[in-house]
């Protein structure tokens, strides 16, 4: 488990501000990004409820920079249901997706802070 946590803590996770619709049991709910990386990216809670953890849940969101919206399924990773934010992890990105997400971490990549 510890392996596994090091290994997507090596990720590079750019710093990010955009809002995403993240949809839980159909009904959609406004979040705002912290930083994304080619796995995952992590959300501020807003308003939305509580989602435990390994639930699947469905994203909206466009790539700052870019005019495509990406629509995307997400297992929740961390976060304990805090009132901070919740870790997700991409699964099943299209090929287009992946190339979206990996070109703007590599452009943005060497701005973290």
């Amino acid at each position: 488990m510890e392996a596994a946590r090091t290994q997507a803590r090596q990720e590079t996770r750019v710093p990010v501000d955009f809002y995403v619709n993240k949809m839980i049991n159909g009904v959609p709910h406004l979040a705002r990004t912290k930083d994304i990386s080619r796995k995952g990216l992590y959300l501020h809670r807003l308003l939305e409820p509580q989602t435990p953890p390994r639930a699947r849940i469905s994203l909206e969101f466009m790539v700052p920079g870019t005019d495509e919206i990406i629509w995307a399924e997400a297992v929740v990773v961390h976060g304990r249901n805090t009132r901070r934010g919740v870790g997700l992890r991409f699964v099943d990105l299209s090929p287009r997706q992946a190339e979206i997400i990996d070109a703007f971490v590599d452009q943005n990549g060497d701005e973290r802070h």
